[in-house]
């Protein structure tokens, strides 16, 4: 049993930061003075730092809003929704994605630390290709895909979920360089 996490594989930056107003000056002060840095939902820090790439590639301004089934909606009246992989060993997958998103969204985007990319896929060829798992212990549906993007090498199971779902990826998405 892990009694006491630690952060690894990551650097503290300096970055303004709304808070509640639950959250109140004192308690903020008391934290600082311990001298640590506060850990950060990098989802959330995803779906921020990949709009301006994404207003690129959709050619229109849009804004986070975090609505019911998409977390980006441009000027244009796209709405994406934005899933940050959580990278394994030989594995990137992404939570809860099964059909509370379906037909919410028009487009679907990943950032994929693996690859240093964003994959932007249309959110109907995603639920019609896709294979997702359902994650009893957190009650939602996944989906998973290679770590390296690649679909030949040690450990790759030709037909598996996880290859022929980067293999949807590969074929059926834009891509994104960082």
């Amino acid at each position: 049993m892990n009694t006491h996490r630690m952060q690894k594989n990551g650097r503290v930056i300096m970055l303004p930061v709304y808070v509640s107003n639950h959250i109140t000056g004192e308690m903020i002060q008391l934290f600082t003075e311990r001298g640590e840095s506060l850990s950060v939902n990098a989802g959330i820090i995803s779906e921020q730092v990949v709009l301006p790439y994404l207003e690129e590639h959709f050619s229109s301004p849009g804004t986070r809003v975090d609505a019911d089934g998409y977390d980006h909606l441009f000027d244009n009246g796209i709405r994406n929704e934005h899933k940050k992989l959580s990278v394994r060993k030989t594995s990137a997958a992404a939570k809860n994605i099964g059909a509370n998103k379906q037909g919410k969204c028009d487009t679907i985007s990943f950032h994929h630390p693996g690859t240093d990319s964003i994959y932007i896929i249309e959110s109907a060829t995603f639920f019609d290709n896709a294979i997702l798992n359902y994650d009893k212990t957190g009650n939602c549906w996944d989906v998973n895909f290679y770590y390296d993007m690649q679909l030949s090498g040690k450990g790759k199971r030709i037909g598996c979920n996880a290859w022929k779902n980067t293999e949807m990826l590969l074929n059926k998405s834009a891509q994104i360089q960082l």
